[in-house]
């Protein structure tokens, strides 16, 4: 984050009406804005020179579209939290596949900026106040709940409440959620759901596994220092050495 505290912005639209618009909202914010790109290529560049902390990209754009600018983004050495504004509400699942912290619809409110912003903001303080690399900021969960998820599946997308998922494992290089009643294959990162899903019930307690508190029903030594956690499901989730100790902790665990 920058030095007086305001995270920095970048303005990506090929629009000039809806750059000048998210621009006036944005002058009421507690922010900085860098500069405006329009288009992918403009905004690569830009990125690259002027290392904001935020990039609201439009996701419709000639060139470059949104979603590969942020792959590109996303591999800097000091990489931006992003938040996509588009017009089209059936993005959401490939933004957030994408690495994005929000997705925001046209035309945005400065209500709803101001939401993602500040999701963005606790974001990185928290990443900051952990030590934590600008790449890992995304594994740190934002202020604002996430409603709903959503998992795309063939020809429709599945909207799931984080409330129903038990957890997440991944298996066979696939990342799985599994529900009360079935699985669902995705294309998420366990880094990129960690993010996204509320910090205060989800907890990261393997490398390879993603576990609702809620569901968790039971905590079994195996022997050898060795744990797993029983689901309500009667799913069996291990414990990562390196992370008994947190998982004692959010539980209320004493040592």
């Amino acid at each position: 984050m920058s030095q007086d505290l305001q995270p920095t912005v970048l303005i990506a639209d090929d629009e000039p009406l809806a750059r000048a618009h998210v621009a006036r909202l944005l002058a009421s914010l507690p922010v900085r804005v860098l500069g405006e790109a329009a288009n992918g290529i403009e905004a690569l560049e830009m990125a690259a020179e002027l290392e904001p902390d935020i990039v609201l990209l439009d996701i419709q754009m000639p060139g470059i579209t949104g979603m590969k600018l942020a792959s590109a983004l996303l591999k800097m050495a000091n990489p931006p939290l992003i938040v996509f504004i588009t017009g089209y509400s059936d993005y959401a699942v490939d933004a957030f596949e994408a690495g994005a912290i929000d997705y925001l619809l046209k035309p945005i409110t400065a209500e709803r900026l101001a939401i993602a912003l500040n999701r963005a903001t606790k974001t990185m303080q928290k990443a900051e106040l952990r030590n934590a690399s600008t790449e890992a900021i995304y594994t740190h969960a934002k202020s604002e709940p996430l409603m709903r998820l959503p998992v795309r599946e063939d020809y429709s997308i599945h909207l799931l409440r984080p409330e129903d998922i038990l957890f997440i494992v991944s298996r066979n290089r696939k990342v799985v959620i599994r529900t009360a009643d079935r699985e669902y294959r995705t294309t998420y990162t366990l880094a990129q759901l960690e993010a996204i899903l509320p910090d205060d019930v989800f907890v990261r307690v393997h490398e390879s596994a993603l576990i609702n508190l809620n569901h968790a029903l039971e905590i079994v030594l195996l022997g050898n220092h060795s744990y797993v956690v029983r689901m309500s499901d009667s799913a069996q989730i291990p414990v990562a050495r390196t992370r008994y100790a947190d998982l004692q902790q959010r539980l209320g665990i004493s040592g």
